[in-house]
């Protein structure tokens, strides 16, 4: 595919250090999905992150369920865990899945299981911060208006909640190989089980080294509605710019949906191009390439139709 300039675009601000740890590993002569990885670790290892990883908001029990995916575009393979506790680095986890399993998707105890196997299991007690905001959300639920279980009181929460970022990484190595993943702690203070879009390929991530790679971040549920990165990478396929893939994608979805806000992606292009776009009225994201001595944090404003 000849020389390509490495490059990683990673979701929010938070993103940064994401990038910075991606294009580390491709520096160090790394592929993509190492970078993938790297960058998603870094997130997933900060304990004041309260959207990915152990430190992240818990479900409604209190028990925090996390969620996670990786896909290497130049083979189509991918591996997934869902609903998965006390592992540290379900980025990690999930790249096992793909490598050392013929499955694509381990979930709940399977999952924990596969974790203790391959020594990644990891035992963490809930953040005060985090644990104080639980014990104020069940109070809050004890004194609501709409009956617990009700279509109203799952509407509410899951609209008004705005603690359900993501961090989502997309690379491209220099010979041209894309890589995408992600992983969140998703929607805070969720029903158990509850599975997002960060785990599901076509969703939350796609990657094809032919065309590019996108990952989504924001409300899995309307996320998974659309399919929403296969959509912008086949846009990709069809020749349009990682930018003209991402915007065309989310126009597409309020076209069909003009409610379907809290959808947004990044992207990258065959070509190593960047690209981004939301539903909402803006998006922050971090990019970073080989020849940048740090990554730079950009915005966009949320696509018209």
């Amino acid at each position: 595919m000849g020389s390509i300039k490495p490059a990683v675009i990673a979701t929010w601000s938070f993103g940064l250090k994401a990038a910075e740890a991606g294009m580390k590993a491709l520096r160090a002569g790394g592929s993509a999905l190492d970078a993938v990885e790297e960058a998603v670790k870094t997130v997933e290892n900060d304990p004041a992150n309260r959207s990915v990883g152990l430190g992240g908001y818990p479900n409604m029990l209190g028990d925090v369920e996390l969620d996670a995916s990786i896909m290497d575009g130049s083979t189509l393979r991918a591996g997934a865990v869902a609903a998965v506790k006390n592992v540290k680095n379900p980025i990690s986890l999930a790249r096992k899945v793909m490598e050392l399993t013929p499955h694509v998707m381990l979930v709940g105890e399977g999952a924990y299981m596969f974790a203790r196997l391959m020594g990644l299991e990891h035992h963490a007690p809930l953040q005060p911060e985090v644990k104080k905001a639980w014990r104020e959300y069940l109070d809050q639920v004890k004194h609501s208006s709409p009956g617990k279980g009700t279509l109203d009181f799952w509407a509410k929460y899951i609209h008004e909640m705005k603690a359900h970022d993501t961090i989502g990484v997309v690379a491209i190595d220099k010979s041209g190989n894309i890589a995408a993943g992600c992983s969140t702690s998703g929607l805070a203070f969720k029903m158990p089980g509850r599975v997002g879009d960060s785990p599901i390929i076509g969703a939350g991530i796609y990657a094809d080294s032919l065309a590019g790679g996108a990952s989504a971040t924001g409300l899995g549920e309307n996320i998974m509605r659309f399919c929403t990165t296969r959509i912008v990478v086949e846009y990709m396929y069809r020749g349009l710019s990682a930018q003209e893939a991402a915007e065309t994608a989310m126009r597409f979805i309020l076209s069909r949906d003009r409610f379907a806000r809290n959808i947004a992606v990044v992207a990258l292009d065959a070509k190593g191009r960047a690209g981004a776009s939301t539903t909402d009225e803006k998006f922050e994201y971090a990019f970073m390439t080989a020849d940048m001595e740090e990554p730079e944090l950009r915005s966009v404003k949320g696509v018209s139709i």
